[in-house]
């Protein structure tokens, strides 16, 4: 059982070990991220190693403690049996000697068990401690990285608008304002004559139709005026009169 236990610990401080002297691409802030992970991952279950250890320390020196006793017990007994000066019950005190004996042998494989045991829930309360101090140099790692990150970004969102504001300022630039102004001057002006020359021909349709009704009128009274001299003279004479 301790062969097993010792040879899975074995394979998890190794895969530690590796996870902790893993070089990262310290430009990429994915690839921290992800070594976060795996130490988050790594940290649980060398937490739950370390767990198993401490509990394998306290069983094996449960064990011993038992086995020590027994043999403390047995001891007693046979000082117990030897020193009440019969030597017809010295047989008893002989098996319990060979049951000590026994115990003996038993109690150094449970020490070196516990050696073992101790051995590694001190490697795996060493590697704890690491990882969880290699887990948060990371997680900073990675919170320093994302600010730096979220900064370079701000800088080329800035960098791109000032580039575009400057684009505009210079094809602004190309422009003449002084032609702008000459154009819109001779658009003003071409617009004055053009609203001269629209006024001028409403202003000669009005003329033109006054002289027109005057014409009539003038024809109307000249008709008027040969009627009455071919009709009879004292009328063409009064006609003229009144026309004079």
């Amino acid at each position: 059982m301790m062969s097993l236990f010792s040879k899975a610990r074995t394979f998890t401080l190794g895969n530690l070990h590796t996870l902790l002297d893993a070089a990262l691409d310290l430009n990429s802030v994915g690839a921290v991220k992800q070594h976060v992970r795996d130490l988050e991952g790594a940290k649980a279950q060398i937490q739950g190693e370390a767990a198993k250890a401490r509990g394998h320390v306290a069983s094996a020196q449960g064990e011993v403690n038992a086995i020590e006793l027994k043999i403390k017990t047995d001891e007693e007994h046979i000082d117990l049996i030897l020193g009440d000066d019969d030597p017809t019950n010295d047989r008893v005190a002989e098996k319990l000697q060979v049951q000590v004996i026994g115990y003996q042998d038993e109690l150094k494989d449970k020490l070196e068990q516990l050696a073992v045991a101790q051995k590694t829930a001190e490697a795996l309360a060493d590697a704890t401690r690491k990882i969880c101090a290699k887990h948060a140099e990371m997680v900073s790692t990675v919170r320093r990285l994302e600010r730096m990150e979220s900064t370079a970004k701000a800088k080329e969102d800035a960098a791109a608008a000032l580039k575009q504001a400057g684009s505009a300022a210079s094809a602004a630039g190309e422009v003449s304002v002084d032609n702008i102004q000459q154009r819109m001057h001779d658009r003003s002006a071409v617009a004055d004559e053009q609203f001269k020359d629209a006024m001028g021909t409403v202003s000669d349709s009005a003329e033109e139709t006054v002289a027109q009704i005057q014409a009539k009128q003038m024809i109307a009274a000249r008709r008027a005026k040969l009627a009455a001299a071919k009709n009879g003279g004292p009328q063409a004479e009064t006609g003229a009169h009144r026309e004079g």
